[in-house]
């Protein structure tokens, strides 16, 4: 009986993180009806777009986001407040890091994602 609970316990433990997710969930906004919200391979206006988002769609965030003027890094995912959170994401030049729905890692204006 002992040896059960222990494998239970056991597979519980391995097979929790597979079904959680180290990401949290936003939602694209302010992008102009003609216009997409590209996640781009790294933090730059020039770098390659690897997905595009419409106004509205739901985005996966990693909790990263980095400052590209003073090449600071920061997480908004421990705690505080959607307008807290979207206070830090809004200013200028800030990007965030989010994966696609096809799985690719990118990045993505942080003033153009409301964090939930």
């Amino acid at each position: 009986m002992i040896k059960r609970v222990a494998l239970a316990a056991f597979v519980a433990a391995i097979a929790t993180p597979a079904i959680a997710s180290a990401f949290w969930a936003g939602t694209v906004i302010n992008v102009a009806r003609n216009d997409v919200l590209n996640l781009r391979k790294w933090p730059a206006s020039n770098s390659r777009i690897v997905f595009v988002y419409d106004d509205g769609d739901r985005i996966s965030l990693t909790g990263r986001c980095k400052n590209t003027t003073t090449n600071l890094s920061f997480r908004i995912d421990a705690g505080g407040s959607a307008n807290w959170k979207y206070s830090k994401m809004r200013k200028p030049n800030v990007w965030c890091q989010a994966m696609s729905p096809t799985g690719k890692l990118g990045w993505v204006r942080g003033k153009f994602v409301w964090p939930e």
